[in-house]
């Protein structure tokens, strides 16, 4: 379910228990446009008693010692608790004969827990090319060991001893850090019973015998405690230490030990298994998108003692069966040393080396939890959170203990595949294609995936009430190219925007002069200037202006460069005063066409006064003799109705995909923040193109004015008041601000539709309010030119009637 929807959970791989061949792995490695192909294997858990301390108990008598191990998952302890009994004076090695009578145990004079450690294998070379895991190699007597081709790897047949099973011995390398965190207490207690000589201990043996053994034993008064404390990080050393014969922090050889190759026999415990997961009514849709429940496992074979959340993959309960595992020590690394990358669009899984992560945010009951409590995994091999592996071996002793299938995943690099883009992907996509149809087995391109916080509700199992909710960081299979696209058409659609804009308004600056200098023109051509001497001038003029502005680009980015500690190359300097020029160029040509349609006779009689115009609306009020003179002149205010529509479809554009984006991306892989959603520079750019708008729009009016000044002297004989004449040429720019915003509006729902398909009718909403916020740009842009309108006396205009 979670594959289908291209999510998985953070321990997704380590719940992998082989499925791919060494032969598959070879065929892999072969594809020439593959770098690194690095496999692992999560092998299993085995276990080991950890001796803590030897305690000198020499007094005659019978012992209580409670063992308790605690893991702490960050909210609620879990303990774990096993007492025995042991005598001191009699029966120190009681048979089984003697444990069953009177429930007294054998023990040794150690304190000492059994911990599981989680075993995985990799491929020495090229984990070592992917990660250098050879460089995180610590120092052993004076030198770093790494895996050699001289490690002994070999299994014996078991059978003859009555065993179905194998036993492998093998080479690891352990981690010097602890992925638990745990205490371990040990309580020992004398009991208050006689026990001087020989005849009282018998007399109090039979006593105990005959009133029930351990059951006895239990409610027995005590007279002397001693306790001893320790935590996860004390037992991860004494462990290491036991599996090296080393001191872990000193990498030296322990006096009581003459060799660095401990053998320690054990059994392969258990195998990892997978979660299962089902869609569950989320509290909160509004915070986090998804939401699913981990389904317990309550099979036969599960645990009882243990929060069974992962299905068994042993299921012989006596371990009889099982592998053995013989390993043996090479060296120590730190994780913490290794070369993983911490870019969310490069990063591959690396639950190898890290634990999952999560916070409760919601209790049983859907109340929030503050703060959020951070949780940690446990020692619980079938918990919902696991630890990662201590031990690493190879993939070729791996195949010993598993078989001819024993790699869980590879993970890839792909060669000149460094960064986010399209190209990368298709490159991936297409070794993707080559290595499912080599060996048939799926793939999943993890660049351009990022992490998205589900939230996953934590159900009883067992004996064990329900946890609450926790907030995960799940990987979202290709979240992070997808809005690689969406920023790369929000960057290239500022850049193309912000051209055309300033083009428009150019056009604008070059229409006003032409319009206000029709007159000169008209006199210039009667004496005898051709239109292709006037349209050299407008054009001059314009690349002047357009140097100007080059120099003051150019000295403004140098500033910049300087603050930032960075150079302004010549490529850089080059491509600005290409594309400004660019812009002053292309900008005046549509005003140096109208010199053509100079009539000098008419014009030098009317100026630039049409007094034909289209009416489409029946003149009945203030609005509709607005909307009739933005008709009227809807070639010239076309000019401004685009201006604003072009950075008011990337507003809207910008705006929807911040809210779509909204609980898709907080992090990315490793714990780094993602800052690939449209942001604060968009912003400013649409800014800075809409400032633009105004101005185009206000040269625009203010142009529309002058021509009609002769219409408001009039309407002003006729007793409008300056009030009135404002409020005429706000809605003018009003109208406008509003047309630009529909045309606005229907160019990013193109966008949109072709980057989402269809859009939600109740996601329409957004669009259509961002749609109303261009007739604010039209009013501001109306404001200075209504000032100037105020301005026309009736007297001045009416002398144009005349005429």
């Amino acid at each position: 379910m979670t594959e289908k929807d291209s999510l998985f959970d953070p321990n997704y791989l380590s719940g992998i228990s082989g499925g791919i061949s060494l032969e598959d792995y070879e065929k892999i490695k072969s594809i020439s446009d593959i770098d690194i192909a690095a496999p692992f294997s999560m092998i299993g858990f085995t276990g080991y008693a950890v001796n803590f301390k030897k305690v000198d108990t020499k007094e005659p008598g019978i012992y209580r010692l409670t063992n308790t191990t605690t893991d702490y998952n960050g909210l609620d302890p879990s303990s774990k608790t096993d007492v025995y009994y042991f005598s001191r004076g009699m029966y120190d090695l009681p048979s089984p004969e003697i444990t069953r009578k009177y429930g007294i145990s054998g023990i040794d004079n150690n304190l000492s827990s059994y911990t599981d450690v989680l075993l995985a294998a990799v491929d020495p070379v090229q984990e070592a090319k992917l990660v250098g895991l050879d460089k995180a190699m610590l120092p052993v007597d004076g030198k770093k060991q790494y895996f050699s081709n001289d490690n002994l790897i070999q299994s014996n047949n078991l059978s003859e001893f009555g065993i179905n099973a194998k036993e492998t011995t093998f080479p690891v390398i352990l981690s010097n850090r602890s992925f638990l965190n745990q205490t371990f207490n040990f309580k020992i207690e004398k009991l208050d019973i006689p026990y001087e000589d020989l005849k009282t201990r018998q007399q109090s043996l039979d006593v105990i015998e005959r009133n029930g053994g351990e059951k006895y034993l239990n409610a027995l008064p005590t007279i002397d405690t001693k306790t001893f404390t320790y935590d996860s990080v004390e037992a991860h050393k004494l462990l290491l230490a036991k599996l090296s014969g080393l001191d872990p922090e000193t990498g030296k050889r322990e006096s009581n030990n003459s060799s660095t190759n401990v053998d320690l026999q054990g059994f392969l415990r258990e195998k990892t298994g997978s979660l299962s997961y089902q869609s569950i009514e989320n509290p909160f849709p509004e915070r986090w998108n998804d939401s699913f429940q981990v389904v317990p496992y309550e099979g036969e074979s599960a645990v009882n003692e243990n929060r069974t959340y992962r299905k068994p993959q042993l299921t012989d309960t006596s371990l009889r069966n099982n592998p053995r595992l013989s390993p043996y020590f090479v060296g120590f690394y730190d994780p913490k040393k290794l070369t993983i990358s911490k870019d969310p669009e490069n990063e591959l899984p690396m639950e190898t080396y890290k634990t999952p992560s999560a916070k409760l945010v919601l209790n049983n009951d859907g109340q929030p939890v503050n703060p959020p409590k951070e949780m940690n995994p446990t020692s619980n091999i079938y918990g919902y959170m696991i630890q990662a592996p201590t031990m690493l071996t190879t993939i070729a002793a791996a195949q010993q203990i598993l078989g001819d299938k024993p790699i869980s995943a590879i993970r890839i690099k792909v060669k000149n595949v460094t960064s986010l883009g399209e190209e990368s992907q298709k490159r991936l996509q297409s070794v993707a294609k080559e290595i499912e149809q080599q060996t048939g087995h799926e793939t999943d391109i993890t660049l351009g995936s990022s992490l998205q916080p589900l939230l996953i509700n934590i159900p009883k199992v067992r004996n064990h009430e329900a946890l609450g909710w926790i907030e995960q960081p799940w990987i979202k299979i290709g979240a992070a190219i997808g809005i690689f696209k969406e920023t790369k058409l929000g960057y290239s659609g500022i850049i193309i925007c912000t051209i055309l804009v300033a083009m428009i308004y150019v056009f604008s600056t070059s229409l006003v002069s032409f319009l206000t200098r029709k007159q000169e023109f008209a006199v210039l051509l009667a004496i005898g200037w051709k239109p292709r001497q006037l349209k050299n001038l407008l054009m001059m003029e314009s690349l002047l202006i357009g140097v100007m502005v080059t120099a003051v680009t150019l000295l403004v980015q140098l500033g910049f460069s300087f603050k930032n500690s960075a150079s302004l190359s010549i490529s850089q300097a080059l491509l600005i005063t290409i594309f400004v020029l660019l812009i002053y160029i292309i900008g005046p040509i549509g005003p140096t066409r109208l010199i053509n349609k100079i009539n000098p006779s008419q014009v030098m009689r009317t100026g630039e006064i049409s007094v034909l115009g289209k009416r489409a609306l029946r003149t009945q009020g203030l609005l509709s003799m607005v909307f009739n003179t933005v008709i009227g002149r809807l070639n010239r205010n076309l000019v401004s109705i685009i201006a604003i529509a072009l950075p008011m479809a990337l507003l809207i554009l910008f705006i929807f995909v911040s809210f779509r984006l909204k609980g898709v991306l907080y992090t990315s892989w490793l714990g780094q923040y993602v800052s690939m959603e449209v942001g604060t520079p968009h912003y400013i750019a649409v800014a800075i193109s809409l400032i633009i708008s105004i101005l185009t729009t206000s040269e625009i009016l203010w142009q529309n004015i002058k021509v009609r000044s002769n219409e408001i002297s009039l309407l002003k004989a006729l007793g409008w008041k300056n009030k009135h004449i404002r409020l005429m040429v706000l809605v003018e720019g009003a109208i406008i601000g509003f047309l630009g915003g529909v045309l606005g509006g229907l160019i990013s729902l193109g966008f949109m539709y072709f980057m989402y398909g269809p859009i939600p009718f109740n996601e329409m909403w957004l669009p259509l309010i961002t749609c109303l916020s261009p007739i604010l740009v039209g009013i501001v842009a109306g404001w200075l030119p209504s000032r100037m309108a105020m301005k026309v006396e009736p007297i001045e205009g009416m002398k144009g009637f005349g005429r």
